[in-house]
């Protein structure tokens, strides 16, 4: 009995965690930092536990689940753009972080051999890392904004990049 109460109340702390980092990301973080939050919450948090909600169970362990592996690449394909474009180098390891999440989900659909509690940590696992690491960049972020001042953003100008410069201007 008590394992289950600890472990229920690990899973509502880990997502409260993850939601002050985001929101944390919001108040502290640049471009960077708020879109890789946005992307992380939005496909991990709202878009899973929305249809987790609606089917009214979790995703399968024992085969592939094909709305959560659609989920984790579309989640892969924007963190891999963001990073791409980023002018830090700690979302490249995120969008590895989500790379490996994805090639769990490839190597269920090749393999049955990969156990259940295996498949789920992978998938899983680098979700926790890629908030850690997100963690460790804002730290970075604000405190190279503080010693040097506010820098670029973006590698190179992009449309994406231009529409969150602008509206920071603006707002």
């Amino acid at each position: 009995m008590l394992d289950f109460i600890v472990s229920d109340l690990r899973a509502y702390l880990q997502d409260a965690l993850a939601l002050l980092l985001c929101l944390a990301a919001f108040r502290w973080g640049a471009g960077p930092e708020r879109i890789i939050a946005f992307v992380w919450f939005f496909f991990f948090k709202i878009v899973s536990r929305s249809y987790e909600f609606l089917i009214g169970s979790q995703f399968q362990l024992t085969e592939i689940d094909l709305f959560f592996a659609v989920n984790d690449l579309v989640a892969g394909l924007l963190l891999l753009f963001i990073a791409l474009n980023a002018n830090r180098n700690y979302p490249l390891w995120i969008a590895a972080m989500q790379l490996l999440a994805i090639a769990a989900h490839a190597a269920r659909g090749i393999t049955e051999a990969i156990s259940p509690v295996a498949y789920a940590v992978m998938i899983i696992a680098p979700s926790w890392l890629q908030l850690f690491i997100l963690a460790f960049g804002l730290a970075r972020h604000v405190r190279r904004e503080k010693a040097h001042g506010s820098y670029r953003e973006w590698r190179i100008p992009t449309r994406l990049g231009g529409l969150i410069a602008a509206r920071e201007v603006r707002g």
